[in-house]
């Protein structure tokens, strides 16, 4: 693994078809920029700034982002699996839109324990990833596929789930209330409870 940049800040660029796996990105802002069919498998942004920036087509399985800021950063056609989200950069105060997948491959993240009101899953896969404990309240997974996703102890007050598919919520352990669902999948959130369910 090599550095390939240290520091600099860059505004309103449009970055395509970089090749940068197992790279170190140290201490870099971005603001308003895209990114479009990069590639950046196993690489490591340590303590970056994303503003406002949109990642269209990349490749960003196995990233680390110790320290790093997502803010209002959007994620469309991306593949981004096994990452640990819970080791970016959460500011106290929430921002709008921290983020936005739409038709992302998730697959083995964590967001355990994180602040993650307005977070937009859109049509993504998002199997086996971790929301326990999190903060998901007003939150969107319209079309996504969560089969062994973990909700435990997680706020989903006001979320939609109208069209999400294969997810195990048990209502006795999360917070659900306003959240939306469509049938037949809501038909699972009747799963844990001492009941017999007849057609």
């Amino acid at each position: 693994m090599h550095t390939i940049i240290d520091g600099g800040d860059y505004a309103d660029m449009l970055f395509k078809d970089i090749v940068a796996e197992d790279t170190v990105f140290e201490g870099i802002r971005f603001e308003g920029c895209t990114f479009r069919q990069c590639h950046f498998d196993r690489s490591t942004f340590s303590r970056c700034r994303f503003r406002d920036c949109e990642f269209i087509d990349c490749h960003l399985d196995l990233i680390r982002i110790g320290g790093t800021l997502f803010a209002e950063s959007r994620f469309t056609d991306c593949r981004m699996l096994g990452i640990d989200w819970t080791r970016g950069h959460w500011p106290s105060v929430q921002l709008p839109e921290t983020l936005r997948f739409e038709r992302c491959l998730l697959n083995d993240s964590s967001f355990f324990g994180l602040r993650l009101e307005g977070i937009r899953l859109l049509a993504c896969r998002a199997l086996n990833v971790d929301f326990t404990d999190a903060d998901c309240a007003d939150a969107d997974f319209a079309g996504t596929e969560l089969r062994d996703a973990m909700f435990r102890h997680t706020r989903l007050t006001g979320a939609n789930f109208v069209d999400a598919i294969d997810y195990t919520i048990d209502i006795r352990q999360n917070d659900v209330r306003r959240a939306r669902f469509s049938l037949p999948e809501a038909a699972s959130l009747l799963r844990g409870l001492d009941i017999d369910l007849v057609e």
